[in-house]
């Protein structure tokens, strides 16, 4: 049995972890295998790596979220942690979400300018461009 079909939504769980995110109102660009999904590549989807907007990194509201979400919120790393890190994970109910605390530092603004929103479920998710996408793949995933 698919994963999507175990969760009852249809969707992959890191496309649903992705727009439960987005209906708590944190700011993000999907990237990964989940927006490749959602941009229509023939991918599995693992997880929902997510480049968090760095404004909202500094005013809390991804940590908050994230540990609204997380099976463990005790595991969700404090907001001052989050501005040093690399990666922020949280296992959810709906699936895993990495936080690329620094592709947001970094890449925020191009990865912006070439998303476009998609709807998920009930809630509107910024998807990264798939040449984004595939970019950040080819340069990160090993």
């Amino acid at each position: 049995m698919s994963v999507a079909a175990r969760n009852g939504s249809g969707l992959p769980e890191g496309v649903l972890a992705a727009a439960v995110l987005a209906a708590e109102q944190v700011s993000f660009v999907l990237v990964g295998s989940a927006a490749l999904w959602l941009r229509g590549e023939q991918i599995t989807v693992g997880d929902a790596d997510v480049v968090i907007e760095p404004r909202a990194v500094d005013a809390g509201s991804p940590r908050e979220a994230m540990a609204g979400l997380a099976v463990r919120p005790d595991a969700v790393p404090a907001v001052h942690r989050l501005r040093d890190l690399s990666v922020a994970t949280a296992v959810t109910s709906y699936g895993r979400v990495d936080c690329l605390l620094e592709r947001g530092r970094r890449d925020w603004e191009q990865l912006h300018r070439g998303a476009g929103y998609v709807a998920v479920a009930d809630a509107l998710v910024l998807v990264a461009s798939a040449g984004d996408a595939w970019a950040l793949r080819r340069r990160f995933k090993k």
